[in-house]
This record gives structure tokens, C-alpha cells and sequence, in this order.
């Protein structure tokens, strides 16, 4: 495959947007995850473009781009579960598939019931041939303050090599505020684990049933030597049914 089969997905991805009138899992980040799930009966369709490059002053022949697409399904008003396929161009290199992952989140009461409001975010990763397992979980701690939205993310990572399990510390943290109601929400993100820590701007852009955000990680760290020094990445939301 060549380079533009990325854009021909988002293409697709587009024209969805454009035939639909459903609720979707709006979200005002690109890294960091909120207190939502999708409602009963609900559907979406979700693509994430990731560029990411190990030195920020420099990008051609270096720079590497993964593409997921997510359906997501609302199960009951607090429990959703969804299906990733996972996609990554290396640099010079064809778009190869990566692997699937499976994710779960659950929502404890209603907005407000507790000074923060929260969510369990669980999700597997793998590969069809079974090479590669991991599990990533994350506790999402969120407050809506008028149009303030503060979030954070406590998560662990867990992989399986050589046999054994590894486990890994990390977090996301997010400020947003609602610029025109829900249309249009500005704020900013930070990351990080042992390896690195980011910092960048994010927007968001659109309604319930059909949405765009576009956010960046830049170094303010030392990172280590093959992490990225800068990611991109735009996430396209489109409601299928409710």
C-alpha cells in the first residue's frame, strides 16, 4: 500500500460524517479520556491518526504515521465496550497491519455524585497469532466546572515478553474549555512514564453525532532514545445509530 491509503481512510471516515445524524462519544482530547460512555443501543465510528517523529526539527524519511479505526457500542447507560484494528506506516514502508485491541469502560453513578466524577477503563491488546499480549488499565478522574472539563488518567501498562509480565506506570491529564458551548472546546494535555514526559495544545471541533479533535504531544522532558519527540494526532468521531 502506499502512503495515501492513511488519507483514503479518513476520506471514508469523512463521508460517514456527512450521511450521519447520531449521538457520539464527543470528546474534547486526543490522550486523555473523560467521564462518558456511549448509551444504551448507541453506535460509533471512531479513527485515530497518529504521526509521531524521534526528532522535532526534522521529519521526511523519519516520521512514522498508525491508524486505528474503533467501532464502539453502548451496552447499557454506564457500560460500553469497542473494537480497535490497528495500522502503522514506518518510515519508507507499506501500511501493515499491527494487531486489535478490545476495550471496556464502566461508569460509577451520575455527573456530580462525587467531587470527581469516575471511570474504569480496561483494555487488551494483541495480535491474531497470539505473539503479543498486553492490558492497559486506566482510572479516569474528570470534573466539569461550567465549561471548565479538567481530567486525569492514572494508568498502568502491562506487557508480556519473553514469558513474563512487565508493568509500566503512566498518566494523561487534560484542561479544556468550551469556547461555543460544545461546538468548539480549546485546552491543553500532558503525558507521560518513566521514558518521557509531553505537553501540547488540543482542540475540538463539532456536535454529539459527528466530531474532530486535534491534539499534539511535544517533549518537556528528556525522552529516551527511540521514543518520539513529537506525535500528532487527529481523532474523527461519526454516530452510527442510537
Amino acid at each position: 500500500m502506499k502512503k495515501f491509503t492513511v488519507v483514503g481512510l479518513l476520506v471514508v471516515s469523512a463521508l460517514l460524517e456527512s450521511s450521519s445524524v447520531c449521538l457520539a462519544d464527543q470528546r474534547a482530547y486526543v490522550w486523555t479520556y473523560e467521564y462518558m460512555t456511549l448509551p444504551r443501543g448507541a453506535t460509533e465510528l471512531e479513527s485515530y491518526t497518529t504521526i509521531s517523529t524521534p526528532d522535532v526539527n526534522k521529519f521526511e524519511g523519519i516520521t512514522s504515521t498508525e491508524q486505528q479505526l474503533e467501532l464502539e457500542v453502548g451496552m447499557t447507560d454506564r457500560f460500553d465496550f469497542a473494537i480497535y484494528q490497528v495500522f502503522i506506516q514506518e518510515p519508507e514502508s507499506d501500511l501493515r497491519y499491527k494487531g486489535y485491541k478490545l476495550r471496556a469502560r464502566y461508569r460509577f453513578g451520575e455527573k456530580d455524585k462525587y467531587p470527581l466524577d469516575p471511570l474504569v477503563y480496561a483494555e487488551y491488546k494483541g495480535k491474531p497469532d497470539f505473539s503479543e499480549h498486553g492490558i492497559e488499565l486506566k482510572l479516569v478522574l474528570a470534573k466539569d466546572i461550567g465549561r471548565l472539563n479538567i481530567a486525569l488518567n492514572p494508568i498502568l501498562e502491562l506487557e508480556r515478553e519473553d514469558g513474563e509480565w512487565e508493568a509500566e506506570p503512566e498518566y494523561a491529564v487534560g484542561l479544556s474549555f468550551g469556547i461555543v458551548d460544545e461546538l468548539l472546546r480549546l485546552g491543553i494535555e500532558g503525558k507521560g512514564s518513566e521514558h518521557g514526559h509531553y505537553v501540547g495544545p488540543v482542540i475540538s471541533h463539532g456536535r454529539q453525532h459527528a466530531w474532530m479533535t486535534l491534539g499534539s504531544a511535544i517533549k518537556a522532558s528528556n525522552i529516551d532514545e527511540g521514543k518520539p519527540e513529537l506525535q500528532v494526532r487527529l481523532v474523527v468521531g461519526i454516530g452510527l445509530s442510537d
